[in-house]
C-alpha cells in the first residue's frame, strides 16, 4: 500500500523521512528516543517519519513487541508529523522472510531489505561476480512482489553492504543491470503497491545508477520516497537534500 502520494519533486520527496533508526536497533546512538525522534523532525520540518528498526533473521528481536512499545509511546505524544512505526524487514534469500506474514501486515510500515550481504545468515548467489550479485537482487525482489509484504524497497540495489568487493566492484553490480531489467522490476513494484527508497547514502555515492533508476523509474510511473538511514539525530534533517537531489538527476 502506498503510503505517499506519487511524486518526482525534489523538494516534495525531502520533506518525508521513510528510512530511520530508534533505539530499538542496537546501531543506533542512545538519543533516539521515539520523543526526541519527533521533536527533531518537527524542527527540521518533516511532514513524515518512519521509524524502520532492523529485523534481522540473526538477532533475538521482538519486532511486533516493540512495534507495540513505540505505539503506546506515540499515543502519549502531540505532534503534527505523520509518524509511521515498522520495521526494516528482510527478505535474506529468494522467498526467504525474517517475520511471519502477519506480522509484516501488521506494522505501519513494512520496509524490506534484500542486500545485507554483510550478515552471515544472508544468502549468496552461487555466481559471486558483481552480476551475480545484481541477479540475486533481481529474484529477491521478483519473488517478494509476489507475497503482498512490502510496503517499500530500502536501499535498493544497494552494495554498500558488500565487504567483499572494491568500491570499482561494487558500482559494477548496479553497471550490469540493464535498463529493461530495472523497467521490469520497478514495474513489478509499483503493481505489487511497492515504493523505493532513494537512499540518500547510496544515491549520492553512486550518482550514474541513481540517475538511470530514478529517471527508469519516473518513465514507468514508479512510487518514491525518500530515506536517509538515519542512526542519529542529526541524520533525521533532509535540509540541503533537494538541492543535492538536483544536482545528481541533471
Amino acid at each position: 500500500m502506498f503510503l505517499l502520494e506519487c511524486t518526482y519533486d525534489p523538494d516534495e520527496l525531502a520533506r518525508h523521512n521513510v528510512h530511520t533508526h530508534s533505539v530499538f536497533s542496537k546501531c543506533a546512538k542512545p538519543e533516539m528516543t521515539l520523543e526526541a525522534m519527533i521533536r527533531a523532525a518537527e524542527e527540521v520540518g518533516l511532514r513524515t517519519l518512519a521509524v524502520t528498526d532492523h529485523s534481522d533473521p540473526q538477532d533475538d528481536i521482538d519486532t511486533y513487541g516493540n512495534f507495540l512499545v513505540l505505539k503506546e509511546k506515540l499515543a502519549q505524544i502531540d505532534t503534527p508529523v505523520r509518524v509511521l512505526l515498522g520495521a526494516e524487514l528482510s527478505a535474506y534469500g529468494v522467498g526467504k522472510y525474517a517475520e511471519p506474514y502477519e506480522v509484516d501486515r501488521a506494522l505501519d510500515f513494512a520496509a524490506y531489505s534484500h542486500v545485507h550481504y554483510h550478515l552471515d545468515t544472508w544468502d549468496q548467489p552461487q555466481d559471486r561476480s558483481p552480476r551475480g550479485y545484481a541477479q540475486h537482487n533481481l529474484a529477491v525482489l521478483n519473488a517478494l512482489f509476489e507475497t503482498g509484504r512490502a510496503d517499500h524497497v530500502a536501499h535498493p540495489f544497494s552494495p554498500c553492504k558488500m565487504p567483499f568487493f572494491d568500491e570499482a566492484q561494487k558500482a559494477q553490480t548496479l553497471d550490469c543491470l540493464t535498463d529493461n531489467e530495472l523497467g521490469d522490476v520497478l514495474e513489478k513494484g509499483e503493481r505489487a503497491g511497492c515504493s523505493w527508497e532513494i537512499h540518500t547514502p547510496t544515491f549520492f555515492r553512486f550518482p550514474a545508477f541513481s540517475r538511470r533508476f530514478f529517471w527508469i523509474g519516473r518513465e514507468v510511473g514508479a512510487h518514491f520516497a525518500l530515506g536517509t538511514d538515519a542512526h542519529t539525530l542529526a541524520a533525521l534533517s533532509t535540509q540541503g537534500i533537494a538541492e543535492r537531489l538536483r544536482a545528481v538527476l541533471v
